[in-house]
């Protein structure tokens, strides 16, 4: 669908024609692509040797053609192309960024256009459905204790895990609340942490045996119940205040079948996802130790929607260091950002770097 986007956005017409196949008709309606396209739009089911007698019925000298429909189509479009003039065939290109044309055997370039797109807009031009999640983005507040959750997350590492896992026991049944009682023991346990994150908690208030826990807000939770949320609201920060990217999003729940999330359909939660132009950058991010299938996972993720035009980067916050890690990244086209550089803050450079060279 981002391909017919492209060339309707692009010339901007008053009427754009789709043409499908019979094996084509889940194409047909997509709603997100007909709200970015201000012309009269209509479908046309065709047949290969049906497109000459389709062409000649339409007015040549304002008719451009897209033939992404296939090898098909485009050696139909080309052949009828021989004999009749004015004709216009177009062809945007992701690789490059440029929009082609090809009207009498004379071929112009120009930059391509399109219109920022959101992580959403994206993900349902190419079918699926996105879902909310209640985690929300912090503010300034919020970032403070986000770093604070990030410093001791390497700083302690298992130990935060430890704490972690504890902390979500705690909340399961109520999340929320935003006040919690503790037993004194764990929390002598933790003390240490617990001191140590005054933008997580607005107070720790002993109370005999109990200790009474007050979030800053229930949505905190999330930052001391999976050990690996504060390194992804990093990597978000990193590329949300590059000010680089159309769109940044945090934790996207992706329903990959476009349905709407009924129990069975296939989905994935995307750690952190961007969008510039045509190109969705799918991040995961990995904050404790790894492994060479995480590198396939990311890839299989990008691969979904948009394929060579979707970007797949791995960010890790674990001085590992495996040589053969790093030549899979690059063997199979994963961008890897070890720790040393999401600490130097370098992803969104190194995103559109990487970018930069596939073109």
């Amino acid at each position: 669908m981002i391909l017919n986007l492209a060339t309707s956005f692009q010339i901007a017409p008053e009427k754009v024609v789709f043409l499908y196949e019979e094996n084509q008709k889940d194409l047909i309606g997509n709603r997100m692509l007909e709200s970015l396209i201000d012309a009269e739009i209509i479908y046309e089911e065709y047949a290969i040797a049906d497109i000459e007698e389709i062409l000649t019925e339409l007015d040549q000298n304002q008719l451009y053609v897209d033939v992404h429909g296939g090898n098909g189509l485009a050696i139909a479009v080309i052949s009828h192309l021989k004999s009749e003039e004015g004709l216009t065939l177009c062809y945007p290109d992701f690789t490059n960024d440029t929009f082609y044309t090809m009207r009498d055997n004379t071929v112009a370039m120009e930059p391509l256009s399109l219109p920022p797109l959101t992580v959403r807009q994206l993900f349902e031009l190419y079918g699926a459905k996105v879902r909310d999640l209640p985690e929300p983005v912090f503010d300034e507040h919020g970032r403070k204790a986000v770093e604070e959750c990030l410093y001791l997350r390497r700083t302690l590492d298992s130990r935060w895990t430890s704490f972690t896992k504890t902390m979500s026991t705690l909340i399961a049944k109520n999340r929320e609340s935003s006040v919690f009682r503790l037993d004194r023991k764990t929390y002598d346990t933790y003390h240490d942490i617990f001191e140590h994150l005054p933008h997580v908690f607005d107070s720790c208030e002993p109370r005999n045996d109990k200790v009474w826990l007050t979030f800053h807000d229930a949505a905190y939770q999330i930052l001391v119940t999976d050990s690996g949320v504060p390194f992804e609201y990093d990597t978000y920060y990193q590329l949300a205040d590059s000010k680089a990217f159309d769109d940044v999003d945090l934790r996207v729940n992706v329903d990959w079948n476009g349905g709407e999330f009924v129990s069975g359909d296939p989905n994935s939660e995307l750690d952190v996802v961007a969008s510039l132009g045509c190109r969705l950058i799918s991040v995961s991010c990995k904050s404790g130790k790894y492994d060479q299938q995480a590198i396939y996972e990311v890839k299989a993720n990008a691969d979904r929607f948009g394929g060579e035009w979707t970007i797949p980067v791995l960010c890790v916050d674990l001085a590992l260091k495996k040589q053969e890690y790093v030549d899979k990244a690059a063997e199979i086209g994963v961008l890897l950002i070890e720790y040393e550089d999401m600490r130097r803050h370098k992803a969104a450079q190194m995103i559109l770097d990487w970018i930069e060279k596939q073109k």
